[in-house]
């Protein structure tokens, strides 16, 4: 960019002169120069030669306020001269300082490819001054709109993309209502559907869809959750299935929290009847956890990884890592195809009416946690409640196993070391919750099993009074919550991978891969916002001959070569695990302290809230205080993208 007092002055040239001959009086050339509002005389001799300059402030401080005739003056007798000019080709320095020496506020301009210095206009100190100011302006903003387009404009493309596409989601349920004839439901979902599309189109009215470094997808990623929460919320807003005397105020907070906890894939409701609600408003609640546990994911995932990264760190991550042709395969087929046998299995296998059969299918299927009705396990046999708890475990399995099962390019089907620790601990955890809890055991085995499979899942399904249950119950299904599922599902919590990570780290630093050919993903694995870093600026390659094989297949890497990958996974790892801990206790304590709580039992509702879970003690009802409400639907958000995504926003340290 041009410093301003290097440009050119011909950009600033002004025609507003005249060329009079000198022997003209100055009466008849202001009547040559006030029709057309011009200040500049230009004086010329008897050849047409440019011999002097007279201006507005001569004719007023030489005849005007001296009292004499204008008609009997000339311009000849009032131009300064001789006439200063300078070539069209000189600088703005340039002018300003020839005004400044000669003390002159205005020079005329010659044409530098002309030999008689034909004069072609007039640069005035106004007309720099301004020019000047104009260019700092313009130099000061220059940063601005360079961030603006570098930093903000793919934000608000990519956010565009994901509420557009939300809303075109979100037209299924609109038209279910429609064909149900329940339109005060139908009416308020089209509502949720044209206020996320027209905010997409404002954002991409004023983004661009392009690729983004690690703050700008989490900012992307904080940023949809809420606004789909807010805009999700306005369905609950408009037929209110809460309490009628709600003002404005609760009945807003209350539905926000219902939105948040769908597109979460929570489940926590103060909706204690749900079966009351229309059929639609029903199918819009598990819909909204199908769309935000499966969809919404891969396309977060595909922000955050364009095609090229993905192929770069295919070898370090596990589970989840596929390009996007395989993550649309798994969208728009494998878990449909789950759906659907689930829908008809479960249908079929008892007495389920088929709307319901659908909701239960959907939240399921993500590891919701919504119910379609407030009895339903009551009518659901031992078969459905064992597919139930089949359909959780297979939603807490990596999205990338899914896809190995059913993909021709996969040659083994071996699960890998994070999905057989993850079983071995659900195992285990049943066995212990057993002994825990012998209320609940003594009473129906399978009982004990379904609910720490609800809560390993984050699933959030029960159908006892968890309230009752003992104080070693609750810290124990309080830990199972906060642990999670495995990484790259729709589980949420601090995910099996990371204990895996910080277990194999204080073990000996030993990282070990399977070397088949076969599809086995990387025995550690996180989530894709942790390991962005290292796909950006260089290409982690896994080979064979970079470590020793064992007996049992398995080749060890020296934790030196693979130092990068693991001491920032190990880092990040050790973060979240503490912020979930530090995030769960400050909330109960504040629920506590509001509700007049026992403590263990808000931090049951806050640690159920911040792993995506929705298993209640019985806090989160309809009477619950606003604030706390508020906190429990900000602790369902910042658990969906595991809390450190918004840290990476303002702590740039984090992100290196």
């Amino acid at each position: 960019m041009v410093e301003p007092l290097e440009r050119a002055i011909s950009s600033y040239v002004s025609k507003k002169f005249v060329m009079v001959d000198e022997n003209v009086s100055v009466a008849n050339a202001v009547k040559l120069t006030q029709p057309k509002n011009i200040e500049t005389i230009i004086v010329t001799s008897n050849n047409g030669k440019a011999v002097g300059i007279v201006t507005d402030s001569d004719i007023l401080e030489k005849v005007v306020i001296k009292g004499d005739d204008s008609d009997l003056v000339y311009l000849k007798s009032i131009m300064t001269s001789p006439i200063l000019t300078l070539h069209n080709t000189a600088s703005l320095k340039q002018a300003i300082e020839l005004m400044r020496v000669r003390k002159i506020k205005r020079v005329p301009i010659v044409d530098s490819h002309n030999k008689n210095a034909q004069i072609i206009g007039i640069v005035t100190q106004k007309a720099l001054a301004e020019a000047i100011r104009n260019s700092v302006i313009e130099k000061t903003f220059q940063s601005y709109r360079v961030s603006i387009k570098e930093n903000y404009k793919p934000i608000f493309g990519n956010l565009g993309f994901i509420m557009q596409f939300a809303g075109i989601l979100m037209i299924v349920p609109a038209i279910f209502g429609t064909l149900l004839n329940e339109l005060e439901s139908a009416a308020s979902i089209y509502l949720a559907v044209i206020s996320m599309s027209l905010t997409g189109f404002i954002l991409n009215t004023f983004g661009e869809k392009s690729t983004l470094n690690l703050k700008q997808s989490s900012i992307v990623v904080v940023s949809s959750f809420t606004l789909l929460s807010l805009y999700g919320s306005l369905p609950y807003i408009y037929v209110n299935p809460f309490d009628l005397n709600f003002d404005s105020l609760s009945l807003f907070v209350s539905s926000v929290l219902e939105s948040s906890s769908g597109y979460t894939t929570t489940g926590i409701s103060t909706i204690e009847s749900p079966e009351s609600l229309p059929e639609s408003l029903v199918f819009y609640r598990s819909y909204t956890q199908w769309v935000g546990g499966l969809s919404f994911v891969y396309l977060v995932m595909a922000l955050y990884y364009p095609e090229t990264k993905l192929a770069t760190m295919k070898n370090m991550i596990a589970g989840g890592i596929l390009k996007f042709r395989q993550l649309l395969s798994t969208i728009s087929i494998i878990f449909v195809i789950y759906t659907v046998i689930f829908i008809l299995l479960i249908f079929f296998m008892g007495n389920i009416h088929l709307i319901e059969a659908v909701s239960l299918s959907f939240t399921t299927l993500v590891t919701g946690g919504f119910i379609p009705d407030s009895t339903i396990f009551d009518s659901i046999n031992s078969y459905q409640l064992i597919l139930i708890m089949a359909g959780m475990m297979i939603a807490a399995l990596p999205f990338g196993f899914h896809y190995g099962i059913f993909s021709k390019e996969v040659k083994s089907r071996r699960l890998s070391m994070e999905i057989i620790v993850y079983l071995f601990f659900v195992l285990l955890l049943t066995v212990l919750f057993i002994i825990i809890e012998p209320s609940i055991s003594t009473h129906d085995l399978l009982t004990s099993v379904f609910h720490v499979v609800s809560a390993s899942t984050t699933t959030g399904f029960s159908f006892i009074n968890l309230s009752s249950l003992s104080l070693e119950g609750k810290l124990f299904l309080i830990f199972v919550m906060l642990v999670g599922g495995t990484a790259f599902s729709t589980a949420g919590g601090i995910k099996i991978a990371r204990l895996l990570l910080i277990f194999q780290k204080l073990k000996g630093n030993t990282i070990f891969l399977s070397m088949s050919d076969a599809f086995t993903p990387l025995s550690i694995s996180s989530t894709a916002i942790q390991f962005r870093k290292h796909g950006e600026g260089q290409k982690l390659s896994i080979k064979k001959k970079n470590g020793s094989k064992s007996k049992n297949g398995l080749v060890y890497h020296d934790s030196q070569k693979l130092s990068l990958l693991s001491d920032k996974a190990f880092r990040d790892a050790i973060f979240v695990i503490i912020l979930f801990i530090i995030l769960s206790v400050i909330s109960a304590t504040t629920i506590s302290y509001l509700n007049k709580n026992d403590f263990v039992d808000a931090l049951f509702e806050s640690s159920s809230a911040l792993s995506n879970t929705g298993l209640s003690v019985g806090i989160t009802t309809m009477d619950l205080d606003l604030v706390s409400k508020l906190i429990l639907s900000i602790n369902m958000v910042l658990g969906r993208f595991e809390i450190i995504a918004l840290l990476y926003i303002f702590i740039s340290r984090l992100r290196r």
